[in-house]
């Protein structure tokens, strides 16, 4: 059984059925996630750190591929948010004694240089942007390089890099969604350079397909509800002037998901 259908088989009876679509789009995520692990090549005994674990679920991927190794996952939202959630998908799916999870600010983090194999996020940089703006991102990147050793691997995924805007009206929505909720990264190449900078050479920018659509229904449904999940970032939405924007592409087209982009590179 792969790790996503272990996580949907730990949270189904959580998901209230109006929700039931979009959370399994969501969890489908999961052959993304495994495909960033699988790109980064983890052994299995070393020490990864995850930026921005959020609800666990690179976590587990991450977890599922070590013996002696272990996850340590950091989130500025932490106790009171992430903290519980992720514990308990981890628990009933037998990896809690692989990860360790700690509250910090990403752009300052509280490791000494050289301290983990690999460092990874996936979609984790776009809520960074929300929170600190751009400066915060490249200054997480900054410290993802600080505390990577020599030889380890760098793992950067989000799906709201310029260059994962899709073509036609779902490019015009990714626009407004991006705008509005203030999630737009700098570009790729910005966060290249950034990593240049801290000593990260040869960095691949690998593509994946999602292949992720919502129905109409359960697209306004999930951006009306996200208006709310933003708010633990102190973003506030102007939900109405969105609407006026896009609302004829959501209940015509529905969603389609951007492609997740891959940063992938190697400290000198």
């Amino acid at each position: 059984m792969k790790v996503l259908e272990k996580i949907y088989s730990a949270v189904a009876d959580r998901i209230v059925d109006e929700d039931r679509l979009f959370e399994l789009a969501y969890l489908r995520y999961g052959e993304a996630r495994r495909w960033v692990v699988k790109q980064v090549n983890l052994n299995p005994r070393w020490v990864v750190s995850e930026i921005g674990y959020g609800q666990g679920y690179l976590t587990m991927e991450l977890a599922s591929v070590l013996k002696t190794g272990k996850v340590i996952g950091i989130d500025l939202l932490g106790e009171w948010f992430n903290y519980r959630v992720t514990r308990w998908i981890a628990d009933r799916m037998g990896l809690k004694e692989k990860l360790a999870l700690v509250t910090t600010n990403s752009a300052k983090l509280p490791f000494e240089e050289e301290t983990f194999d690999t460092v990874a996020s996936f979609l984790a940089l776009q809520d960074i942007r929300k929170t600190m703006g751009n400066e915060g991102v490249l200054s997480t990147v900054a410290e993802a390089c600080r505390v990577v050793k020599k030889n380890g691997t760098i793992a950067l995924a989000d799906d709201s890099f310029p260059i994962c805007r899709p073509e036609g009206d779902q490019g015009t929505l990714f626009d407004a969604i991006r705008y509005h909720w203030h999630g737009l990264l700098p570009s790729t190449e910005e966060i290249i350079e950034c990593m240049n900078r801290n000593g990260i050479t040869n960095v691949k920018v690998l593509t994946y397909d999602v292949k992720e659509r919502l129905p109409p229904k359960d697209a306004e449904r999930e951006l009306r509800l996200s208006v709310e999940w933003v708010k633990v970032f102190r973003v506030k939405v102007d939900f109405d002037n969105f609407w006026k924007e896009v609302s004829n592409i959501v209940r015509e087209q529905g969603r389609v998901y951007p492609q997740v982009i891959l940063l992938l590179g190697t400290k000198a």
